[in-house]
């Protein structure tokens, strides 16, 4: 073989070598990136913990946890905004009726200065009435001694006050009739060929002001009349709220009377429960008067905030109109004048004596309009001060009667801020104080908590209803968390609707022993077993909108091992313990569920298994 024979084919050989190794150090790095790739997506996977799907026995319990708080307690308040001067008692004491619990600091409190300030307020408000009013001091004090007139006697001044106004239009109305009557007849017997330019156009003249004139009354009377409407109804409404709050305050006088004798009767003989009862209802009586009285105060209140708007508002637009009336009359006389002279022109030199007749009558019907239109202001304005004097005695009435209550208010509250001392009203132990001295108290606030002698201590929770149908009234409760040993017992004393969520059911256990309210227990009630062929860890329940489920490992081969995924198989709790639950479901028996996870999960969701 010749040298380049040989030299080509070493170099073919060498060629060859070097293909295969680049072929083998591809496959062997594609490898090992396809197992370090398959490592590092497991690890990427959400790691999960499983246990096998048994059957077997459940003890059903039913669990809860509460605080012990006592089944009756007496809360000590005031009525009224003081500050803590001293503490004179400490949790935990026991206190005699009478005991002193507190002092306050011996000044005004917060609602006293408000009353004041109120009172100031209203007197000012009265004192503005009165001088608005105009009234004299004889009328004045009347309203005061609660003599003023009547609803009805202010009903019938306004009824006649509004006649005498439609009685003096009607005789207006006559009058221009009257008017109107004797011009045509004139118009008919003129006859003149006497110049009459200039008073043809005196009456065009005349005729376009007062169609202007009667336009500004017909614009005044679209303002004036919803307004007058409106004030009518506000005096009306006014006057209804203000013999409503007379009769809620007559009604709660006699409900304190009644309040009052049945305490001095309660109080000469508190031995007798009926008496006691007697004055609960009395008190209660007069609670509601109280409160319907405060309510038609209010309605009262709001009556006259109204009709002093309507009142405003009638004052704005009354001038306007009373103008436009006035311009009105006088452009529909200077308009009759215009008239007349035009006649007088017409009928010169021709039938001279009838004319002279009719001018008479046309003077006196003329005469006669005149004082009628005289007698409607004076019936118009007559009205006016009759609703205004209505409305200041009214208004004087109301201001005067806020004012004399908040009088009362100031010294009720005066002689409650006399008292500095605040005294136990039961005998019992002190289970919570909820203020230190210094600290401010506003009117019903808790200050203090009190335990009545004999009486017993709770505990409750709530829980499903299903749980609830596992105990009964008398069952006994193991305490799970005594972690001190102490002499404790728990009863259910009673099973009844959780007010909060309509679908549980409160247990109510009453607690024995060395027990303090406030103490924290965990109880555990009921002892009944049963054999099961499905049981779960109860970590393994899960709940969405649909209902409840658990999460499966679904295993799946590949070319690279078995994958795992989480499947969702929807359940029905049966029952349960304290760590497993027997349910129902598409289980065959020997599933693994997921108890525990790393992150939250999905169902189909691929996972990694916790042993791997």
């Amino acid at each position: 073989m010749s040298k380049d024979r040989k030299w080509r084919v070493k170099k073919m050989t060498d060629r060859k070598d070097k293909i295969k190794n680049i072929t083998i150090i591809f496959l062997l790095v594609m490898l090992i990136l396809t197992f370090f790739s398959n490592t590092i997506m497991n690890y990427s996977l959400v790691e999960v913990s499983t246990q096998q799907v048994t059957s077997g026995q459940i003890t059903s319990k039913v669990r809860g946890s509460g605080s012990v708080e006592a089944s009756e307690s007496y809360s000590v308040t005031i009525e009224e905004t003081r500050k803590i001067a001293t503490v004179n008692v400490k949790k935990d004491a026991e206190v005699a009726t009478g005991d002193l619990l507190f002092t306050l600091e011996d000044t005004d409190s917060d609602e006293l200065d408000a009353a004041k300030k109120s009172l100031n307020e209203a007197q000012a408000a009265y004192e503005s009435a009165v001088l608005t009013a105009g009234i004299t001091v004889a009328e004045r004090q009347s309203i005061e001694a609660g003599k003023g007139s009547s609803l009805t006697q202010k009903q019938n001044e306004i009824a006649a006050a509004n006649q005498r106004v439609k009685d003096a239009q009607a005789a207006v109305d006559a009058a221009q009739a009257s008017v109107d009557k004797i011009k045509a007849q004139i118009d008919a017997v003129s006859n003149s060929t006497a110049d009459t330019t200039a008073e043809e156009k005196a009456v065009l003249d005349a005729e376009k002001k007062n169609s202007e004139a009667q336009d500004s009354l017909t614009s005044a009377e679209s303002a004036y009349t919803p307004v007058k409407s409106a004030y009518d109804t506000a005096l009306s409404g006014l006057q209804s709220a203000q013999s409503a709050y007379d009769e809620a305050v007559a009604l709660k006088n006699e409900a304190q009377l009644n309040c009052d004798k049945a305490e001095k009767a309660y109080n000469d003989d508190k031995t007798n429960n009926d008496k006691k009862t007697a004055w609960d209802n009395a008190k209660t009586a007069l609670d509601g008067s109280v409160s319907a009285m405060n309510k038609a105060k209010r309605q009262l209140d709001t009556a006259q905030s109204t009709f002093n708007t309507c009142q405003a508002n009638l004052n704005k637009v009354q001038g306007s109109y009373d103008s436009a009336k006035s311009a009105a009359t006088d452009s529909k006389n200077a308009l009759s004048n215009a008239n007349y002279n035009l006649s007088v022109k017409k009928l010169t030199g021709t039938n001279t004596a009838e004319a002279n007749n009719l001018q008479a009558q046309l003077n006196t019907a003329t005469v006669a309009l005149t004082d009628a239109n005289t007698a409607l202001t004076s019936a118009t304005n007559d009205q006016k001060k009759v609703t205004d004097k209505i409305s200041g005695e009214v208004t004087i009435a109301s201001a005067y009667k806020t004012m004399t209550d908040l009088q009362e208010e100031v010294a009720k509250l005066q002689a409650k801020s006399i008292g500095t001392e605040i005294t136990s009203p039961i005998s019992g132990t002190v289970t919570d104080i909820a203020v230190t001295a210094g600290t401010t108290v506003n009117a019903n606030d808790v200050m203090m908590t009190i335990q009545p002698e004999n009486k017993a201590y709770v505990l409750q929770f709530s829980v499903t209803e299903n749980q609830a149908k596992k105990v009964r009234v008398g069952d006994t409760a193991e305490i799970l968390n005594n972690w001190y040993g102490n002499d404790v017992s728990a009863v259910v004393s009673a099973i009844r609707k959780d007010s909060q969520n309509r679908s549980n059911s409160i247990i109510i256990c009453e607690m024995k022993g060395d027990v303090s309210v406030g103490d924290s227990y965990t109880l555990s009630i009921g002892e009944q077993s049963s054999n099961y062929d499905t049981i779960v860890p109860t970590s393994a329940i899960r709940e969405d909108s649909n209902g409840k489920f658990i999460l499966i490992i679904e295993s799946k081969s590949t070319p690279l091992g078995n994958r795992y995924y989480a499947r969702r198989v929807d359940v029905d709790v049966i029952t349960s313990d304290d760590t497993k639950s027997a349910v129902t479901g598409a289980l065959e028996g020997y599933e693994y569920v997921i108890t525990t996870t790393t992150k939250p999960i999905k169902e189909n969701e691929q996972v990694r298994l916790a042993s791997e």
